[in-house]
């Protein structure tokens, strides 16, 4: 992706924290810390359906409802990542790297969808609309991202993340603490959301309307997924490592004009094999390392 990073963007931090959290999980998945150099970490459904179709209500001033360029799910995904229905289907875009022992452990049918488990998580939970800042939460919006967890870390630890999240939203740790980009807006600006550095979230304030019949996340873009054999447990994980980024729309009132916010992902995730293809997460380290704006551009 052809992109202008800011050199400069102090304004930015206002919107998103950027730090670097360790995301372990306790026995039996692991405890903080029991994978590859802990990292800190600063999603969890799909993109919106877009409207076929807009309609006189989908064509209000800019800074109201994102471009119609944005409709439509992840806009910018390579070719191979093609549609099954409404969803992605992440697998023929993923490649791995240096995952002979894993393959030889697990197979090559398992491998290979372990490493797509680990995309889908992070362009479909991690990168969601729940990065969109409002006021508060409901504990149900995190379903999604529980069915992604082995059983142990989703009601052992996960859960009681959210709850002490959904309790304190404007605490820094507790956000942290579940790993998705959630975004935070640095008050309003003529009754948007403030995204820093001048720029806008669209809609109403602390709202999702709008990103009504658009995709709040765009441009997917992802390393090779390196694989490789965690035994720090009794049964064996993949950990699977990659580097990704994905681009958010938003407005700039002063020049008029759509903007991009672009969040880049390094993590690591460590999977539990449930049999064929099916993996659960077990934990992960994860660090939001790089955040600027550029003029809105759908690869």
């Amino acid at each position: 992706m052809r992109t202008k990073w800011l050199t400069a963007f102090a304004g930015v931090v206002t919107a998103v924290v950027v730090v670097s959290v360790a995301m372990g999980f306790a026995t039996p998945d692991g405890s903080v810390g029991d994978g590859p150099t802990p990292s800190r970490t600063p999603t969890a459904t799909s993109s919106p359906t877009p409207s076929a179709t807009p309609t006189a209500d989908d064509k209000p001033a800019g800074d109201v409802l994102a471009p119609a360029s944005v409709s439509g799910v992840w806009p910018g995904r390579p070719a191979a990542a093609a549609l099954t229905g409404t969803s992605v289907n992440w697998c023929p875009a993923v490649k791995t790297t240096g995952s002979g022992e894993a393959r030889r452990v697990f197979g090559d049918k398992a491998v290979d969808a372990a490493a797509c488990a680990a995309v889908r998580f992070v362009f479909e939970k991690r990168y969601s609309p729940l990065s969109i800042p409002r006021q508060s939460y409901k504990r149900s919006s995190f379903d999604v991202v529980l069915k992604s967890l082995s059983a142990e870390t989703a009601s052992g630890v996960y859960r009681p993340r959210i709850n002490a999240f959904v309790a304190n939203p404007g605490s820094l740790a507790a956000r942290d603490a579940l790993g998705l980009v959630l975004l935070r807006g640095n008050g309003t600006s003529h009754g948007h959301t403030s995204a820093g550095s001048g720029r806008v979230y669209y809609g109403k304030a602390y709202t999702t309307d709008g990103y009504r019949g658009r995709a709040v996340w765009i441009n997917p873009k992802w390393s090779k997924v390196a694989i490789s054999v965690d035994r720090s447990l009794a049964t064996p994980r993949i950990a699977a490592t990659l580097t990704a980024k994905a681009s958010l729309p938003v407005f700039n009132p002063a020049a008029d004009r759509d903007d991009m916010l672009t969040v880049a992902t390094s993590a690591t995730y460590y999977l539990r094999h449930g049999g064929g293809s099916t993996w659960s997460i077990g934990g992960w380290t994860v660090t939001t390392n790089t955040v600027g704006f550029a003029p809105l551009k759908v690869n």
